[in-house]
């Protein structure tokens, strides 16, 4: 295949082509690790971050200043679009995102308001656009959202959850008060992502973190089918390729039959060459992304060094094609000079 883009090596990664050198990013590379980034979040809260353009922009340009990246993530939250949808948003200092008015009813659902993604959410878009400007011809654009059920967790629970008690509640007692949920958010999801597109997305990465919170039945037959059919709308509809997080460990992978993603965004709990195999399995044959563990950002230089080099033997033996990127994103505490180190151990 001829690639439609022989300059960016992610996107002839995530296309599956020889890509001109091997493609890196890291999840949440524009953070609280960074000193530049704390500078700019000291004045002002993490929604107005988000809102606006000029301030999302620079933030997302700060770790390319500093790395050899080869892909910019547009800084947002995946629940920002809960805004558009009609719930207040807000990030509590050690409690994190908390959503007003939590949805658990068929009129909470109703209640809802129907956005329209470039006047609701056009300063996601602006932004992006904003970003571009700076980014070398060689850089991807990435955009994202998240993906339906994870979204819907945060608003049915109101706030972050280690029991879902609420969501699982919806699951098992009042299923269409969650399919109704469910829809309405992937219909606010294709148009959200398709606005990034044209404001000059050249990728975009839907975020399934907490997929794996409920069992493969129930993955397979209300959360996936709707999470499908946003990948399967905006590669339609735009062209671009689109990465798929399906949350931690390898269990989800099982159920992906169909799964029309570019790419499929593996954690460090489970080994590309397994994931390269259960996707296989289930008769895909993508590039995957990741999956070094966030945490070994920690070690020591040479012990770093030589987990660089083991991820990528077994890469190259495992996937059609692969993009370097931690398994998940990065934390706060995750040393800047890391990176660096990663980035040279890759180029070599």
């Amino acid at each position: 295949m001829t690639s439609t883009s022989p300059q960016k090596p992610m996107i002839q990664a995530a296309r599956g082509e020889k890509p001109s050198r091997w493609p890196v990013w890291f999840m949440r590379q524009a953070g609280r690790y960074l000193p530049e980034y704390r500078a700019v979040r000291a004045d002002v809260d993490f929604v107005t971050m988000c809102k606006r353009p000029d301030l999302a922009a620079e933030v997302t340009w700060q770790p390319l200043r500093r790395y050899d990246l080869d892909a910019s993530i547009i800084f947002s939250d995946i629940l920002i679009p809960c805004i558009a949808l009609g719930q207040e948003l807000t990030f509590d200092k050690g409690h994190g995102p908390r959503l007003s008015a939590p949805i658990r009813s068929i009129t909470d659902v109703k209640s809802l308001k129907s956005p329209d993604a470039t006047r609701d959410l056009g300063y996601v878009g602006d932004a992006i656009s904003l970003t571009k400007t700076k980014l070398k011809p060689e850089q991807t654009m990435i955009g994202f959202a998240g993906a339906p059920f994870t979204v819907a967790s945060y608003m049915i629970e109101g706030q972050g959850s280690k029991e879902f008690t609420e969501v699982k509640k919806l699951i098992f007692c009042d299923r269409p008060v969650i399919t109704a949920l469910l829809e309405k958010i992937s219909q606010l999801t294709v148009d959200y992502l398709l606005m990034q597109v044209k404001a000059g997305a050249d990728a975009v990465m839907l975020f399934d973190t907490w997929a794996g919170q409920v069992s493969p039945g129930v993955y397979r037959d209300l959360i996936f089918p709707c999470t499908n059919k946003i990948i399967s709308e905006v590669k339609r509809a735009s062209g671009v390729p689109v990465i798929y997080f399906p949350g931690q460990g390898s269990d989800r992978m099982y159920e992906l039959t169909g799964c029309a993603a570019d790419v499929i965004s593996v954690d460090w709990r489970t080994r590309l060459s397994r994931a390269a195999e259960i996707l296989k399995g289930v008769g895909l044959n993508v590039t995957l992304q990741g999956n070094l563990d966030p945490q070994a950002l920690l070690a020591p230089e040479a012990e770093l060094r030589a987990m660089v080099r083991a991820l990528k033997d077994e890469a190259r033996q495992a996937a059609r094609a692969h993009i370097f990127n931690v398994g998940h994103g990065l934390l706060p505490h995750t040393p800047p000079e890391s990176l660096s180190i990663v980035i040279d151990e890759l180029r070599k």
